[in-house]
């Protein structure tokens, strides 16, 4: 047999087992081409997908990370050794090859199952997607479970009598694999920062005033009566585009899920949008919700305010652009801002390192404060090429595309971020919390307006 005859014949070989996969994921019986180069090539193809499904979660292809490297080894070592175990306790030692292909050819339908859900799931289907999304590594464990039903029955030719034990033994197998061992990411940006343009200073402040009114004069005014949501942004750091574009698409999702879209003020520090919109500094947002606060039933309507940007262990919020000589601003500054502004009912949410520093100073009895972070920990996802941050992508991206409510998004939030993070071995960040004793009853009536709105 020729060269070229071989190769298509190897090729022929991986295409009948990719289909063979397929079937086995649907549960039904497949045909498969038993052999260790396919099985080596089918991992190959597992690999090819945890680099596409990590490519799409940083936003950007990075650098190739050595601990994501030998972490994916560790559970593909792993994961083999598992399967080799159950044929070899089984006294069945050479169905460990048909078993381990089988499972193999599967498991890339079930990467492209996970890779379609979670890359179009939350724009096309929101809501669905927001309901399944805290419990999707569960749905994909019981998933694999039912294929090493069917597998073992495919290399076996019957399941026996000691079965249960064996499965039992690598759904376990499974639960450590995704919730106990370290993931670390195979990819990691390439570049912290943009470059940084050089900005004609005065020219940017003088713009301010006409970017601040420009925007204000878009603000429709609250409707007497009904409970309504005026949204402002603050994204603090413009040497990294993560923070712009997480106030950008947190608009978007807000007047969307909220109805926002002419209650909304957006303040950028970004090389990208200083004619567009105004400065992210400490003038700017007290202006902002004098404005805001102007538009507003203030008897009535709920300010939400988020934040994002990087946090000091000091307390400080990273305010910052080139050489505008912009300052941070502080939780007591910010404290200030909100009294000062009128607004009674407020949502405000920190997203940064250290933001827990935020929560004591701002909490009082008409406002809900949430911090991406404790006062003594780190908050991830912060890099350039990154699309959202961790906490933004838990909060607004998942759980507010399935409920109106602040707290109970908080709780889904707080949830995912912890299984994220212990899946990827960091240290936990700890979202927190502090809910005023009499905004929950106005946020309730927030959401009833929501909803007869059909939202």
């Amino acid at each position: 047999m020729s060269l070229k005859s071989e190769i298509l014949a190897i090729c022929g070989r991986f295409l009948r087992n990719l289909v063979g996969g397929a079937r086995l994921a649907c549960l039904a019986k497949p045909q498969l081409a038993v052999s260790l180069g396919q099985l080596v090539a089918l991992l190959a193809g597992g690999w090819a997908c945890a680099f596409i499904a990590d490519w799409h979660a940083l936003g950007a292809w990075g650098a190739v990370s050595l601990w994501g490297v030998v972490s994916e080894a560790a559970r593909s070592y792993c994961w083999l050794a598992i399967v080799a175990m159950l044929a070899i306790v089984s006294r069945t030692p050479r169905a460990f090859l048909p078993l381990a292909l089988a499972l193999a050819a599967a498991d890339l339908s079930l990467w492209m199952s996970w890779l379609a859900i979670t890359s179009v799931g939350p724009f096309a289907l929101p809501t669905v997607y927001g309901k399944v999304a805290a419990h999707l590594g569960w749905i994909f464990i019981a998933w694999q479970a039912a294929v090493f039903v069917r597998a073992w029955h495919y290399a076996q030719g019957a399941l026996g009598r000691g079965f249960p034990l064996y499965l039992a033994v690598y759904v376990g197998a499974l639960y450590v694999n995704m919730n106990v061992l370290p993931d670390y990411p195979l990819l990691n940006a390439k570049s912290a920062s943009v470059a940084a343009p050089a900005i004609d200073i005065e020219d940017t402040y003088y713009r301010q005033r006409e970017l601040l009114d420009r925007a204000g004069a878009t603000l429709s005014t609250g409707v007497a009566g009904k409970v309504e949501l005026f949204l402002v942004e603050f994204g603090g750091y413009g040497a990294e585009n993560v923070f712009k574009r997480e106030v950008l698409q947190v608009g978007q999702i807000m007047a969307t899920r909220f109805g926002t879209a002419a209650r909304t003020m957006q303040l950028i520090n970004s090389y990208s949008s200083l004619t567009r919109h105004p400065l992210a500094n400490g003038h700017n947002l007290k202006t902002a919700l004098a404005q805001i606060a102007s538009h507003m039933q203030r008897d009535e309507d709920v300010l939400l305010l988020f934040l994002t940007s990087h946090g000091s262990s000091s307390g400080e919020f990273a305010v910052e652009l080139g050489d505008l000589g912009l300052k941070s601003l502080t939780p007591a500054a910010l404290r200030r801002m909100l009294d000062e502004s009128g607004i009674t009912w407020r949502v405000v949410v920190v997203s940064a390192c250290y933001s827990g520093q935020f929560l004591a100073p701002l909490a009082e009895p008409h406002t809900l404060v949430i911090t991406a972070a404790a006062a003594d920990k780190t908050s991830f996802g912060c890099a350039h090429a990154r699309h959202w941050t961790y906490f933004g992508e838990a909060y607004f991206k998942d759980a507010l595309a399935t409920t109106h409510s602040f707290i109970t998004a908080f709780k889904q939030a707080e949830t995912a971020i912890a299984t994220r993070e212990r899946r990827e071995g960091k240290e936990p960040s700890q979202p927190q919390i502090a809910i005023g004793e009499k905004i929950k009853d106005q946020l309730a009536r927030l959401e009833s307006s929501l909803v007869a709105e059909g939202r």
